[in-house]
């Protein structure tokens, strides 16, 4: 478990970092439910998500790096996920919850917040 998300969050960041938002938002679970939560904004389902990167960062995306400090299953389905992340200016704690679908490991609850 611990090695397919840690491959899944490693994968996104590179497309992160190569400017590939589309790649980028294949970590997360591709659902209505799917919840982004930061400091300042709450955003549910995937197409919000990824219209809220796309607005906030537009093409400008920088190079992102996730560090994974601790992952706990929640049962066989599901896992919590806490590290860290930098995005430039931006950097803070990451607290993940990921369940394993037909397509693998997805993201789908995310609350990143800087401190």
């Amino acid at each position: 478990m611990r090695q397919e998300i840690e491959e899944l969050l490693s994968r996104s960041a590179a497309a992160w970092s190569a400017g590939n938002l589309d790649a980028f938002m294949e970590c997360y679970e591709e659902s209505p439910d799917t919840l982004y939560l930061s400091g300042t904004r709450f955003v549910s389902g995937y197409e919000a998500i990824r219209s809220m990167y796309a607005e906030r960062f537009g093409g400008t995306m920088g190079s992102l790096k996730i560090s994974v400090l601790e992952i706990r299953a929640i049962e066989t389905s599901h896992a919590m996920l806490v590290g860290t992340y930098s995005l430039g200016v931006y950097s803070g704690n990451c607290l993940l919850v990921l369940r394993k679908t037909a397509r693998g490991w997805r993201i789908s609850a995310d609350h990143s917040a800087s401190p």
